[in-house]
């Protein structure tokens, strides 16, 4: 209550000193002119009449910004707000009309009009122009707020995106890791296979590479799951028979925006909580489908169905469902399922087309 009481004498601070500028600017061209032509100089009384003027609009000035601010201008209220501002101006008009008139004829201001009458016509024409600015100015700083807010909100998708890139980046970079991923290279060597081995380090090359480059918050679908493809490629080389992968998107959906390394994490936690602790063959199955205007990222694991309610598992997921947040807001959802068959994991995102798909 305090915090908003002092917001409002802050506003009424900053418009008594606002109005008192421009009542001495509308001023200062009486006393110039009657000096430019040699006359005396007016009586300073006569600079009352606007300042009284400027001084009441000083005190609608509050309520008519936090009108403009319930009644916007846009495309979807445009009419409504039109009839509701322009009530507002014709309010403001009935407003400061008789009190200005009453103070000038309180202090005997030299000049004024002779009825209240008078007074209205003459400053209808400057209220509604000057109920307009401060619509206008209304509308110029929740712009701003807004582009100060979106500004902040792509710095911490961005921050989280760094996040998600430096941990894909050092979960490949963990000495477990590397020893998985080269004594498979060793072992492709021991037994001849040196197109494989040499395929394996070069998918691993591929993996570390990708995750340094910056292709934005979002990518085509095409893109994920080629990086996917390759992560998976290379795993198959450690697991052998004990692995097998299914990608399964449709050619129409490939161009659809997704979050950049929002699978990966998804595959990982499949491969090390349902593929790995199991001594029997395993399947891990990507697919990626359309349903009205909505994504659909499924990651699915034959595996024991115990790995969705690890505490790593929750951990390794938190900055993927806070990064959805941060894009989609509501619209999104991210679900962990598991029963005795394996755990599914569902991404349900809005369907974007990439701007290349749309310029085709």
């Amino acid at each position: 209550m305090q915090g908003s009481s002092r917001r409002i004498v802050q506003q009424l601070g900053v418009a008594f000193a606002a109005w008192t500028v421009v009542a001495l600017v509308a001023y200062a061209r009486v006393p110039l002119q009657a000096l430019a032509a040699g006359r005396a100089m007016p009586p300073l009384r006569g600079s009352l009449e606007p300042l009284v003027g400027c001084w009441i609009w000083a005190l609608l000035t509050p309520p008519i910004l936090r009108v403009a601010q319930r009644w916007p201008l846009d495309r979807r209220n445009r009419a409504r707000s039109g009839l509701v501002h322009l009530g507002g101006a014709l309010a403001s008009v009935a407003l400061s009309a008789p009190p200005t008139y009453a103070l000038l004829v309180l202090l005997d201001v030299p000049g004024r009009p002779k009825s209240l009458v008078a007074q209205t016509i003459a400053e209808t024409f400057i209220d509604i122009f000057a109920y307009a600015a401060l619509v206008a100015l209304g509308h110029a700083v929740a712009y701003y707020r807004l582009s100060a807010e979106e500004r902040v909100r792509r710095s911490e998708l961005e921050a989280r995106l760094l996040t998600a890139r430096m941990e894909a980046l050092e979960a490949r970079m963990h000495p477990h890791f590397l020893f998985n991923a080269l004594n498979t290279v060793s072992s492709l060597v021991r037994t001849g296979d040196s197109k494989a081995a040499v395929r394996a380090v070069a998918r691993l090359g591929d993996l570390l590479r990708t995750l340094l480059l910056d292709d934005g918050q979002e990518i085509p679908l095409a893109q994920e799951l080629e990086f996917v493809g390759r992560y998976l490629e290379l795993e198959q080389a450690r697991f052998g028979d004990r692995l097998s992968a299914r990608i399964d998107a449709h050619p129409a959906i490939m161009d659809a925006l997704v979050p950049r390394l929002v699978l990966q994490p998804l595959v990982e936690n499949a491969l090390r909580h349902g593929i790995e602790p199991s001594p029997s063959p395993g399947c891990v199955e990507i697919r990626a489908t359309r349903s009205g205007d909505m994504l659909e990222l499924l990651v699915r694991d034959t595996g024991n169905g115990h790995g969705a309610a690890t505490t790593s598992t929750r951990i390794g997921l938190s900055n993927t469902r806070a990064r959805l947040a941060q894009l989609y807001g509501d619209r999104h959802r991210l679900a962990l399922t598991t029963d005795a068959h394996g755990t599914v994991a569902t991404v349900l995102i809005p369907f974007r087309a990439s701007r290349r798909e749309l310029a085709q």
